[in-house]
């Protein structure tokens, strides 16, 4: 009786194995469930890619096994428990990608591609536990003994026998592979064409404006993967901005704003929205690419403002789609030729920031202007490979300090070597150089000139993430925004010198969404009464208001964003859109922070282990630390 019915019994429970974690336990309700079954059901459901791929492949193995291909069975056997390891890791990164993820393919750039992939290994690392091998393997030897019995018990012929048990293999391994990726590729095959649509939502009419007369030019300096917590004007205890941080303390004409955040960790994303304007407030729960929105660029050409792009970055790639479409209408250079492949940019002769910028803004001085302009320079320091993108005699450390801690005393996570970090803070002392040319530029100008610095968004270089939103984390966000009125400006517009240098001191949240109102607000141009319904104008940059969401992505899960405010937003009910908050731990505490809810002694009390937690602790809730591991100034 038992020889007769183990073998039937066995079959089914694996076959009840593939069903279940790819579909009947997908929609169990397992709250009212003993523990152990509904651990059971939980491994049924969300682990199937992980069980089902390994007991494919030991099934492969073992076959191989028994025709005496040992390399070949060993490289199986191998494979399988590298997939048991990687598994969980790789699963739960790709269903965090989003759209926004996708449209980072579109022709990139090969140079930024290998400098992504290295960043994988600080989310991508191996997680075996050695019982859940042992569990997994006897139960693959069970089965395969048992469908072994059971092809025997129905009499199969020799020949037929093997190709059954392979394509058992096969089928597993293909629910597993079909699990464990469906939802990613779903994802991407759904959205991955709706970037074409985003050049229509931003072809909207210029509503009617006024401007106001002796406003001054303004020149925009666009930071590129620049993040406050390696800067030392924002109290990084490194000094790699000394010149920012100079000039801060000794020329009054500086404004420094604290606490600004980027509303995406993508370029494209981020721009996209910090220079539009919407139409619909009701939309801040979309991405920024299904939104009506309105080019800053457009209403500068309404009010008679001549608006310029000078670009240090690529032309392909994603960044192309803000550029194309914010800027459709104004004068454009690029250091890269127009239609340039992926192939064709990393072949490109590469010119430094401000070599590019200086000769462009010299010449832009010598041609004499008749009318009120707006340049904008996009630079591309502080992009990875960090070292690549900076003259070599800025790629040496900032100072000592790393070569005299311990790996551990740096970073919570020593997988990835302190270089990483090293050539990070290298790119912001070069950004700081770059930057101050440009406010020496201003300074010089005889006509009523102002500065506007901002970053795209930042980067994770103490989590080796770079700028990867599918692995969002605080500091992506976190961006330096400065204004620098030259002498002229200054005095011919006392009054909004004066209201920005208040701002700036009243230390509010803000975020790169206020961006046009700010630059409209600089330049004069106010939308007249009768269109103030057409476009919706924002508090400008350190005005008090209810911060929009960031970070607003569609992924697998459902539409995701990040709440800055230390309550809840209440999205919009959409039919058949899931929205999802995923806020990070540090927002939230900045969050709580900011409103009073947690004083920052609390959020400072516990001693900081490592550097890392030193300067995040700073950008998070603006601890002041007497003592901490290599302290080589006190933090302001």
């Amino acid at each position: 009786m038992t020889r007769t019915v183990f073998p039937k019994v066995a079959a089914a429970a694996l076959l009840l194995l593939a069903g279940a974690g790819c579909s009947v336990a997908s929609g169990l309700s397992v709250q009212s469930l003993p523990a152990p079954v509904e651990y059971l059901l939980f491994v049924l459901r969300d682990r199937s890619g992980e069980y089902l791929f390994f007991i494919g492949a030991v099934y492969a193995g073992l076959l191989l096994l028994k025709k005496r291909r040992w390399i070949a069975s060993a490289a199986v056997f191998l494979l399988a428990i590298a997939w048991l390891a990687f598994h969980l890791p790789v699963s739960l990164y790709l269903e965090s990608l989003g759209v926004d993820s996708f449209a980072e393919t579109k022709n990139f750039n090969l140079e930024e591609a290998r400098f992504w992939f290295e960043t994988l290994r600080e989310t991508i690392y191996p997680d075996l536990s050695l019982k859940k091998l042992v569990v997994y393997l006897v139960f693959s030897l069970l089965s395969f003994y048992a469908l072994q019995r059971l092809l025997a018990r129905w009499e199969l012929t020799r020949r037929r026998d093997p190709f059954i048990k392979l394509c058992m293999a096969a089928v597993l391994v293909g629910l597993a592979l079909q699990h464990t990726s469906s939802k990613a590729l779903a994802v991407y095959f759904e959205n991955s064409d709706k970037f074409l649509t985003t050049a229509r939502n931003f072809d909207q009419p210029a509503p009617e404006v006024s401007v106001a007369r002796s406003q001054p030019d303004l020149l925009v300096y666009i930071g590129e993967s620049t993040s406050v917590m390696n800067m030392g004007v924002y109290g990084y205890p490194r000094p790699t901005t000394p010149r920012l941080s100079e000039r801060a303390r000794m020329d009054a004409n500086l404004i420094v704003f604290d606490h600004v955040f980027a509303t995406h960790a993508h370029t494209s994303r981020s721009l996209l929205e910090a220079l539009s304007l919407g139409l619909d407030d009701g939309e801040r729960f979309l991405p920024i690419t299904q939104r009506k929105r309105l080019s800053i660029v457009e209403v500068l050409n309404k009010a008679g403002v001549a608006s310029s792009l000078i670009s240090n970055q690529g032309i392909g790639g994603a960044w192309d789609q803000a550029s194309s479409v914010v800027f459709k209408n104004a004068r454009k250079l690029f250091r890269q030729k127009p239609g340039a492949s992926a192939t064709e940019a990393d072949l490109v002769e590469k010119i430094w920031d401000h070599e590019f910028f200086g000769e462009q803004l010299d010449w832009l001085e010598s041609t004499g202007r008749t009318t009120r302009t707006a340049t904008f320079l996009h630079s591309y320091a502080g992009h990875g490979p960090y070292h690549g993108n900076i003259p070599e005699h800025f790629r040496k450390p900032v100072d000592r300090l790393f070569s005299q801690l311990k790996p551990a005393q740096i970073k919570v996570n020593a997988r990835r070597p302190a270089e990483f970090i090293e050539e990070y803070d290298a790119a912001i002392r070069y950004v700081d150089y770059s930057l101050d040319r440009a406010i020496g530029h201003v300074r010089q100008v005889a006509r009523p000139l102002v500065l506007v610095y901002f970053s795209d968004h930042g980067d994770a270089v103490y989590q080796g993430m770079g700028h990867d939103s599918a692995r969002f984390r605080h500091e992506m966000a976190r961006v330096p925004f400065l204004i620098y009125f030259n002498d002229a400006a200054r005095k011919e517009n006392a009054g909004l010198y004066e209201k920005y240098r208040q701002l700036a001191r009243q230390k509010e949240t803000s975020t790169l969404a206020q961006l046009p109102a700010t630059l409209m607000d600089l330049l004069g141009i106010n939308v007249q009464d009768a269109a103030k319904n057409a476009v919706v104008v924002t508090p400008v940059m350190g005005e008090k208001t209810v911060l929009p969401p960031i970070m607003v992505r569609d992924t697998a899960e459902g539409t995701t964003f990040v709440n800055l405010n230390d309550f809840p937003l209440q999205p919009p009910a959409v039919a058949g859109r899931k929205l999802i908050d995923k806020t990070d731990g540090d927002t939230k505490t900045y969050a709580a922070v900011r409103s009073g809810r947690m004083s920052a002694a609390q959020a400072c009390q516990k001693a900081p282990m490592t550097f890392e937690e030193v300067s995040r602790r700073i950008m998070v809730a603006g601890c002041s630390f007497v003592s901490f591991p290599g302290k080589v100034q006190e933090p302001s």
